[in-house]
């Protein structure tokens, strides 16, 4: 049975089918692709809308490291598929939730590490489990880090 995210990405590939966003259409294709993937392999998860929305955020990474690493091999910024692979990114971006700026981020981390007195450096890892813990895919794992890891000395 689909999920709700899985029908609207339905309707919103119905719509960039007739409209001829051949971006769209490849975009919502490939994620869903991903999502039957998941759905199809051995001890597949349960189909949920925060399974659909991490199967889009992992092809936004994978389209964002293909951007790297494309650039690191000497692509100039105004490539065709790398501009393809931004207008992808921009796109599924509507389908994600909204992360939380650095003022957001580096006030929670400053309620995790009160409410839980950890003032030593070397209970980093620890601090950014637990913010993660309940923030994830809210806060950006990476500035909760580097966050934590500032106030901590580390």
């Amino acid at each position: 049975m689909a999920t709700a995210l899985e029908n609207e990405l339905t309707e919103q590939l119905k719509v960039s089918m007739r409209g001829g966003d051949k971006i769209a259409t490849a975009a919502i294709r490939m994620v869903r692709t991903k999502i039957m993937e998941r759905r199809t392999a051995k001890n597949a998860p349960e189909i949920t809308d925060e399974l659909v929305v991490d199967t889009i955020r992992n092809y936004v990474k994978v389209l964002q490291g293909s951007i790297e690493e494309l650039k690191a091999g000497g692509a100039s910024d105004d490539e065709d598929n790398l501009a393809q692979m931004r207008v992808e990114i921009k796109y599924l971006d509507r389908f994600l939730p909204r992360m939380m700026d650095e003022a957001e981020t580096a006030a929670l981390v400053d309620k995790i590490l009160a409410e839980n007195d950890i003032t030593d450096p070397k209970k980093a890892g620890q601090a950014t489990g637990l913010v993660m813990k309940d923030y994830k895919g809210k806060a950006d794992p990476g500035l909760v880090s580097r966050l934590v890891r500032a106030k901590l000395g580390a």
